[in-house]
């Protein structure tokens, strides 16, 4: 493969980061959609920034069943028209209903993309070339979902409604996915890209064991927990007169950054710290939640999103090079399961907000409880690393 044809695949592969990563665009808009259907719950409106989570399970676990009709590249370019038509269409039809369909549509085309992603990078780069492609796509999926979230935050003094024009991006990125991303059957064999060597036939076919259910899990309750700040930022913002739902979007933006900034520092932190990541990583995102609870204006709350980005986008990485490290035989069979619980968790989110509504209706005590929960993952990812480390001497 030359350099130019390389270089337009690298950039094609991770342009899509860019549509999968504006999921959050749109969760700033809570409290102006709030106002805008009173009759309905909080919670309810909220599901607006997490149903989508929900429905990439299904994405991700029938992104192989579609590949074997049309290809990794058709999933592909029919998860970007599932993300970009679901995307605009609240534009047009601002009705609640419409709105909550259509995002379970752009959770379908998030899932499938998520997972034909990962696969056509597996199957066109290895070794150094394949885990920078992995780290990038965490860092450029924080610069899209800044950026998107940004532009959406601006176009709300033109409507809320119109804030939804960030995802005609979609439409773009499926047209450059077209022309530069080669068919499935064409991946290299080179040095420089290629597969596994591994084919669906030759992997084994047992129960997946106990680690892969216990990465998963892990998954699930950080991203569940994370995801609270992600949900909770803006409300946090407009309630206690920090400022207005721009300002909230402003708070993802600020997420996002430190996602982006994740993404760029990932690879030098695992190799530094090996299993020690995950600890700083829990530590981190303890960090941002203690920021938002005693947060005493805007600027805390914006440096919270920013320290909370950082670590959510460093543990979610960890534990799915963690799951292909470990349980590679089981192929995507294992990395599927840990996404579909990371799916699941940012989902659920809303459901542990009332939980913890019901400990306290203080919505910075929230942010503390969640902190302290995370204190507690820090102290439990501790204790592997530092039995490796007894076992060595």
């Amino acid at each position: 493969m030359d350099e130019n044809r390389n270089f337009k695949l690298k950039a094609a592969l991770l342009s899509t980061c860019l549509v999968s990563a504006s999921l959050n665009a749109v969760t700033g808009l809570v409290p102006e959609m709030a106002a805008a259907f009173p009759a309905l719950a909080l919670s309810t409106i909220e599901l607006v920034a997490t149903v989508p989570s929900l429905f990439q399970m299904v994405g991700v676990l029938g992104e192989q069943l579609l590949a074997k009709l049309i290809g990794h590249k058709g999933a592909m370019l029919l998860a970007l028209m599932f993300c970009a038509v679901g995307g605009v269409i609240p534009i047009f039809l601002p009705l609640f209903p419409v709105i909550f369909v259509t995002r379970c549509f752009f959770g379908i085309g998030c899932g499938l993309l998520m997972s034909s992603l990962l696969t056509l990078t597996v199957r066109f780069f290895t070794g150094g070339t394949r885990s920078t492609m992995i780290g990038l796509n965490g860092g450029i999926s924080g610069l899209g979902s800044a950026a998107s979230t940004f532009i959406a935050g601006q176009l709300l003094v033109f409507g809320w409604n119109v804030s939804f024009s960030v995802y005609f991006l979609g439409f773009a990125v499926a047209l450059f996915v077209l022309f530069a991303v080669p068919r499935d059957g064409n991946a290299p064999s080179t040095p420089n890209g290629g597969t596994d060597g591994t084919s669906d036939a030759a992997r084994p076919r047992r129960a997946l064991p106990a680690g892969v259910w216990g990465l998963g899990i892990l998954m699930f309750t950080a991203v569940m927990l994370a995801t609270m700040y992600v949900i909770k930022a803006s409300t946090l913002i407009t309630d206690s007169g920090f400022g207005t739902a721009r300002e909230g979007s402003v708070a993802i933006t600020f997420l996002s950054l430190g996602s982006f900034a994740a993404g760029l520092t990932y690879g030098k932190l695992r190799a530094k710290l090996g299993g020690w990541t995950l600890v700083l990583a829990f530590a981190i995102c303890a960090a941002g939640n203690l920021l938002g609870g005693f947060a005493g204006g805007l600027i805390s709350v914006w440096i919270g999103a920013f320290v909370l980005g950082y670590g959510y986008l460093i543990f979610m990485p960890f534990i799915q090079e963690q799951t292909s490290r470990s349980f590679g035989a089981w192929g995507e069979t294992a990395t599927n399961l840990v996404l579909v619980f990371q799916s699941v968790g940012a989902f659920v989110t809303p459901w542990l907000g009332g939980v913890f509504g019901a400990l306290t209706d203080v919505l910075k005590g929230q942010f503390l409880i969640t902190a302290g929960c995370f204190a507690v993952l820090t102290l439990g990812a501790a204790v592997f690393p530092a039995v490796k480390m007894r076992r060595a001497r």
